[in-house]
């Protein structure tokens, strides 16, 4: 059995908490693979081709599921407003502290940012541009233009349209976000193994509900 080396562990995340972190976990495990099979389906989606139902589908899941996670980190962030986070083990260096908080706090922000930039992307893209509405909301509507459910945050042009804010702006800004978050979350989840494997201080069976045994 695993021996850890501070027998005094802090108290560990309550099920909300939990429920808010695995949750956002499993979105992300769906959201990015849906933005990536609507991008590439893109043309095909454009033209009617035999891939046209891909694109459309992975078009309602990564819409949908990126408003509702949205949605869910405004949510989070008041919880955790309300509720303060548990200590660090004993023993963890300053560096170490530094370290965890900045990659927490840049992946809240990216948490935010990422859904917003494409949420202004869509509505730049809009139907009031000349394009077809983008599918999404449970996958039965047209969450934007005209009696939409969901309103434009920018107001839509043509890509090509003159002016630095526009669909391009926001749509690059959204692809490197993503890649951003990629290389946090790979940091933040390498933290989590060196906290379980090499340092034994039981941070993340904290997050698992469960307690570390001495």
């Amino acid at each position: 059995m695993m021996q850890y080396d501070f027998a005094d562990i802090p108290a560990g995340w309550n099920r909300t908490a939990r429920w808010f972190h695995w949750g956002t976990a499993l979105a992300i495990f769906v959201e990015v693979p849906a933005g990536f099979a609507m991008a590439w389906t893109y043309l095909d989606g454009a033209r009617g081709g035999p891939l046209a139902w891909l694109h459309l589908r992975a078009s309602q899941v990564h819409h949908t599921l990126g408003l509702i996670l949205l949605l869910a980190v405004i949510a989070r962030l008041f919880w955790r407003w309300r509720h303060r986070a548990p200590e660090l083990p004993v023993g963890t260096g300053a560096g170490a502290r530094l370290a965890a908080r900045s990659v927490q706090g840049a992946l809240y922000l990216l948490l935010l940012l990422l859904p917003l930039s494409g949420w202004a992307a869509l509505s730049a893209l809009g139907a009031g541009a000349g394009y077809p509405a983008p599918q999404m909301w449970f996958f039965t509507h047209d969450g934007f233009g005209p009696g939409g459910l969901i309103p434009h945050i920018v107001t839509p042009r043509s890509w090509n349209a003159p002016g630095i804010i526009g669909y391009s702006l926001f749509a690059k800004s959204h692809v490197y976000m993503v890649w951003a978050g990629g290389v946090l979350l790979l940091l933040h989840i390498g933290g989590a193994l060196k906290h379980h494997f090499v340092d034994r201080d039981g941070v993340l069976l904290r997050m698992m509900g469960r307690s570390p045994k001495a």
